[in-house]
């Protein structure tokens, strides 16, 4: 029971923090293209305006992954797999010593980039822990049952 509320905590901070972020790209999409493409890395540059509206409805799609109970688990793996994506971007800025404005939404982009890192992290592990519990219970379930 504890488990079963403990992965829908998780769950809903996952969505929250995809839909706000998504939505607030969109609101400011101009900017949110602008700041990617001064970006030290080409392929950003090139693909800005195409990221700028590919990143909001992957994040949206990830949380419409997570709200159902079908695709969940294809909602935390995505969910995980963007974050680390924005590490490496993150960690990437960080090791070039360049002083880029944050291309994300909303309250998010008021975070240093070393924040950044410790929030994404943070949200990996959220997203970490409901594929764990599931796994977990599995294991317990094929236990009780041989």
């Amino acid at each position: 029971m504890k488990k079963d509320i403990l992965k829908e905590i998780c769950a809903a901070l996952i969505v929250v923090l995809f839909v706000y972020t998504a939505v607030s790209k969109v609101l400011d999409i101009n900017r949110f293209i602008s700041t990617m493409s001064v970006s030290p890395f080409p392929f950003m540059r090139i693909f800005a305006p195409a990221l700028g509206w590919i990143i909001p409805i992957v994040e949206i799609a990830i949380a419409f992954f997570i709200i159902s109970s079908k695709f969940q688990r294809i909602g935390f793996i995505a969910s995980i797999i963007l974050l680390l994506l924005f590490e490496i971007y993150i960690g990437s800025l960080l090791l070039s010593g360049l002083h880029l404005p944050c291309s994300c939404g909303g309250v998010v982009s008021k975070l240093s980039w070393k924040q950044h890192l410790v929030f994404n992290l943070l949200f990996i592990v959220i997203s970490i822990i409901p594929l764990y519990l599931e796994k977990h219970n599995r294991s317990i379930g094929n236990t009780m049952t041989t």
